[in-house]
């Protein structure tokens, strides 16, 4: 690597160490992009990183309910989210989520802020532009899109400065900004958040998708990873035209000559691009809520508003900066946040999902998570899916949600029988149990060898079991810190009891 190169990308990562949650920001990113699809019990493995994280797990959600991605219906848990985007875009969006979050917080640069909000609208465009030509990775070409400018991204960050000197250099010296970046940095942006994304372990298709390709580089009859770095290459493209603040003729023109460029690839007539730009148009300030970007105070808004010919548009992007809300917004956000609002969501998307023709794994997956975010629980608290073994007279952990569930799945075993426990007995008597505290003498009598001495005494338990004509099936299990159960009311466990009947129902629709 040059070594002016090398300097900027260490000044950058210094940049971004200066504030204190960035190791954790870090880590989670390694994290869900060494994350490897392997196993049956992937999608859950996956849900269990992102549920983690209270507020990720909020902006996700919304993100997939977002005007974009409105075929699906209303999307109420992480599950249901990978099971119909697939786990990779999933992934993929977490990610474009936790940077966006850290670059937001940490920078009150309006320069770098407005090329965040140029990223996020090139890749509103890159969507659309894919529902318009059938392209299938409608969710990759976003994500690629949105990464396109990813070194400038970081330089606007980190070297606020240096931008005003690329820019004064390209007025002057009449060059373009990646010749000019070249000359300031010693390096391109596109080498340079190449470089950056591979430290991260980001994934090939974005990183490849980061370089610059001009449209005579198009290749007749393109496959898939060309096609998508021609979409990335083009929404990019007009995001930066509208972003000159030309007079709207010029813009115009210069858009209808991007159109021909990339014709060969793209094929799409100018009147239609012209749609997508409009319609994006409407589409950021819905996303801009999702990123927490304030569209009002930055210039590539201005500059869209006056493309569009609505100036009414900025007075309406005001109400979604996080200072300005509607009784409306504040009422409607609580109730989505309050564990009924989670339970009575997660219901429908259950009905949603049987309906649909899931598969057993997935419907109980979205049970099992809608219970585990319904509780509210601590951080220690496990919500898991004990189903019976077909060869032995024994549960074990299908799926689990919480801390330390590999480790727990190694130990965590129930033998059925003439067993006088608590698993035993809920199986038997077909009742559903709520220990709100483990440590009495009776109780303690009443846990397993194997159990009692695993899990922690200030410990409340509620178990539901799953039976089929009288057979054993599976068992709901759920555990949280005692303090916790004053915080559950008998609403909630009712929650419980419904959810688990959905799983009865599921099971039986399966059967039939």
């Amino acid at each position: 690597m040059p070594g002016g190169q090398q300097s900027i990308k260490d000044f950058i990562l210094e940049r971004l160490q200066e504030d204190s949650d960035f190791p954790a920001m870090a880590q989670t990113i390694n994290i869900i992009n060494q994350f490897k699809v392997s196993e049956d019990t992937t999608i859950t493995e996956f849900a269990n990183i992102v549920l983690k994280d209270y507020a990720l797990t909020t902006r996700v959600l919304r993100l997939v309910n977002s005007v974009n991605y409105a075929q699906f219906g209303e999307v109420t848990t992480i599950s249901r989210a990978i099971i119909l985007l697939g786990i990779d875009n999933i992934k993929n969006l977490a990610l474009t989520l936790i940077l966006f979050d850290h670059l937001e917080k940490n920078s009150l640069n309006v320069e770098h802020r407005d090329t965040m909000l140029k990223s996020l609208y090139s890749g509103i465009l890159a969507q659309k532009i894919s529902s318009g030509i059938n392209f299938a990775e409608r969710e990759e070409a976003y994500i690629c899109s949105l990464f396109h400018n990813f070194g400038k991204m970081l330089v606007s960050f980190a070297l606020p400065g240096k931008i005003e000197e690329i820019k004064f250099i390209c007025h002057k010296q009449g060059i373009s900004e990646d010749a000019a970046a070249l000359s300031v940095l010693g390096a391109r942006y596109d080498e340079l958040g190449m470089e950056m994304a591979r430290e991260w372990h980001f994934p090939k298709k974005v990183i490849d998708s980061m370089r610059k390709l001009r449209g005579m580089e198009s290749t007749p009859n393109p496959g898939g990873l060309e096609k998508l770095d021609s979409i990335s290459c083009f929404a990019n493209g007009i995001t930066e035209i509208l972003s000159t603040g030309a007079e709207k003729k010029e813009m115009d023109r210069r858009i209808g000559n991007l159109v021909i460029a990339f014709k060969s690839d793209l094929g799409l007539p100018y009147d239609e691009i012209k749609d997508i730009i409009n319609t994006g148009v409407d589409d950021l300030k819905e996303f801009s809520g999702i990123y927490n970007i304030n569209l009002d105070e930055l210039p590539f808004n201005r500059q869209l508003v006056t493309w569009a010919d609505m100036p009414d548009r900025t007075v309406a992007a005001a109400l979604d900066t996080e200072l300005l809300k509607t009784i409306d917004t504040i009422f409607e956000s609580e109730k989505e946040d309050a564990a009924e609002g989670i339970f009575a969501k997660g219901i429908q998307d259950i009905n949603s999902a049987i309906l649909s023709n899931f598969s057993l794994n997935d419907i109980i997956r979205i049970v099992l998570e809608t219970m585990y975010r319904g509780m509210q629980l601590s951080e220690r608290a496990r919500a898991l899916f004990l189903i019976k073994d077909t060869r032995f007279p024994s549960m074990s952990i299908k799926f689990g949600f919480g801390e330390g569930i590999q480790e727990i799945k190694k130990w965590f075993t129930v033998p059925l029988g003439k067993w006088n426990d608590i698993f035993n007995i809920a199986i038997m008597k077909q009742n559903d149990l709520v220990i709100e505290d483990i440590e009495p003498d009776a109780i303690r009598k009443l846990l397993p060898e194997w159990f009692k001495n695993r899990v922690f005494k200030k410990t409340f338990i509620v178990l539901l079991p799953i039976l089929i004509h009288n057979k054993p099936i599976g068992m709901f299990y759920i555990e949280g810190d005692r303090e916790g159960f004053k915080n559950i009311s008998s609403s909630h466990l009712n929650y419980l009891r419904i959810l688990r009947d959905q799983t009865v129902m599921a099971i039986k629709h399966k059967q039939w």
